[in-house]
C-alpha cells in the first residue's frame, strides 16, 4: 500500500465507516461483524441481507462492498472455511481457493535449507491451529504433507523441522538485549554462505541467508520499464562522442538527464565538473544515449562504494583522485584486480554492447537484491 502508515490509517478508516453503517441502520444490525482489513464476516438475519447491503454502501461513496453468501452451509474468511453444521455449531477447517495449485518452495531449489524448513513449519502451525476438530487437523496434516512430497520434501525434513520446532519451544526467550550483536544479512551461495556464519558465529554476530537470482527477480517485472534518462540512483560512466579514451564514472541521487546537465556546465560555485573541463578543453560532447549505466542502488553509503568499485577496475582517466565519497581498503585490491573491464576506454560501445545492468554489483560478476527497486 505504499507508505508504512497506510494499513494503519486505512483501519481507522474502516473503523469509522463501520461506526456510521452500524449505527444508522433502521433494521436489525448484524448479530456478529468479524473484519480483518478489508475481509468482513458477518452473521445476520436472512431477510435484511440485501437491505443491509444497500445501506452500508450508500455510507460512503469511496467504499463499496461486495458480497459472498453462504454456500452449502460454508462461507470461507481468510484461510478459514467456515462450516455451518445441522446443530448450529460451527466448524472451521483450511480454506484454499479452486485456483490453489498446492505449489511450495521446491526443496531442490537454490535456498538456504532453514528457509524450506520454514515452509514445513508455516504449513503445520496453520494445520495445527485453524481447523476446530481433531479429525480436520489430521486431515489438513496429511494434505500438507502430501503436497510438500509433490515438491521433493524427503521425510528427514519432516522429523528435522519437528525437532527445530521442539527445541525452540524449550529454549528460554533471552533478555540480554545489550550483548546481543547487530545481524548480518548476506547473499545465499551454498557451500559458501553457511561457512562464513559458522565465522561470524565464533564472534557472537547473527547471519540471515537472502536468496539471490531468484526467477521472479528476473522474469517478474509489473511495472513499464522507467526510461534511461530518468533513472535515479545510478552508477554511471561517461564517454565521449568523439574518438576519445578519455573515461569519467561517477554516481547520483539524482534523475540521470539532470545530472548529465551538470556535467556540460560549469558550476557557480566550488570545482568545475571534470566532465565539463574535459568537454571545455577538448571541444568535445557526449550524448545522454550513450552514457553507460553500471549499477543501480538506492542506499548512499553502498552507492558510494559501488562506484569506488567501478573506479578502481575501470581507471577511468578523468577522475580526480580524491574524488570519491568511499575509499577501498587495500585489502580488497587482489579481488578487484582479478576483475575483468567491462568498459574499453578505447571504443565507444553502445547501449546494445552493455546488457541492462540494474542488478549489477560489481564488474564481472552480477547479484539481484530485494533493495533493487523495479524499473
Amino acid at each position: 500500500m505504499g507508505s508504512p502508515v497506510s494499513p494503519i490509517v486505512a483501519n481507522l478508516y474502516m473503523e469509522e465507516v463501520e461506526r456510521k453503517a452500524l449505527g444508522s441502520f433502521k433494521g436489525r444490525v448484524p448479530s456478529h461483524w468479524y473484519r480483518y482489513v478489508d475481509d468482513t464476516w458477518v452473521k445476520i438475519k436472512t431477510q435484511e441481507v440485501e437491505s443491509f447491503t444497500a445501506h452500508i454502501n450508500a455510507v460512503d461513496k469511496n467504499i463499496k462492498f461486495t458480497r459472498e453468501d453462504t454456500k452449502d452451509n460454508c462461507l470461507p474468511f481468510l484461510d478459514c472455511a467456515v462450516h455451518i453444521e445441522e446443530n448450529g455449531n460451527l466448524n472451521i477447517e483450511v480454506y484454499r481457493k479452486p485456483t490453489h495449485t498446492d505449489q511450495y518452495l521446491l526443496f531442490d531449489s537454490h535456498h538456504p535449507l532453514e528457509h524450506k524448513l520454514g515452509v514445513i513449519r508455516t504449513l503445520h502451525h496453520r494445520a495445527e491451529h485453524v481447523p476446530s476438530k481433531p479429525e480436520g487437523k489430521k486431515k489438513e496434516h496429511t494434505h500438507v504433507k502430501e503436497a510438500l512430497k509433490t515438491c521433493g520434501y524427503p521425510n528427514w525434513a519432516f522429523i528435522k523441522s519437528a525437532k527445530s520446532h521442539r527445541k525452540e519451544d524449550q529454549t528460554p526467550a533471552r533478555e540480554d538485549k545489550k550483548d546481543r550483536r547487530n545481524n548480518v544479512v548476506i547473499p545465499y551461495v551454498a557451500g559458501v554462505s553457511e561457512k562464513l556464519r559458522r565465522v561470524f558465529s565464533k564472534h557472537d554476530i547473527p547471519v540471515y541467508f537472502r536468496p539471490s537470482n531468484t526467477l521472479r527477480q528476473k522474469l517478474v517485472h509489473p511495472k513499464d520499464k522507467t526510461p534511461k534518462h530518468r533513472l535515479n540512483n545510478v552508477v554511471y560512466a561517461v564517454q565521449c562522442s568523439e574518438e576519445c579514451p578519455d573515461l569519467y564514472i561517477g554516481e547520483t541521487k539524482q534523475p540521470l538527464h539532470k545530472r548529465m546537465a551538470q556535467h556540460r556546465r560549469a558550476t557557480s560555485k566550488g570545482q568545475d565538473s571534470a566532465v565539463h573541463l574535459h568537454l571545455k578543453d577538448k571541444g568535445h560532447s557526449f550524448e545522454d544515449a550513450n552514457v553507460h549505466i553500471l549499477d543501480r542502488e538506492d542506499r548512499w553509503f553502498e552507492r558510494g562504494v559501488k562506484e569506488a568499485i567501478y573506479v578502481h577496475c575501470e581507471r577511468p582517466s578523468l577522475n580526480r583522485g580524491g574524488g570519491l565519497r568511499h575509499q577501498l581498503s587495500a585489502i580488497y585490491n587482489p579481488l578487484l584486480s582479478s576483475l575483468p573491464r567491462r568498459l574499453n576506454a578505447h571504443s565507444h560501445p553502445g547501449p546494445s554492447d552493455l546488457r541492462n545492468s540494474h542488478d549489477k554489483v560489481g564488474p564481472g560478476f552480477t547479484m539481484s537484491s530485494p533493495e533493487t527497486p523495479a524499473d
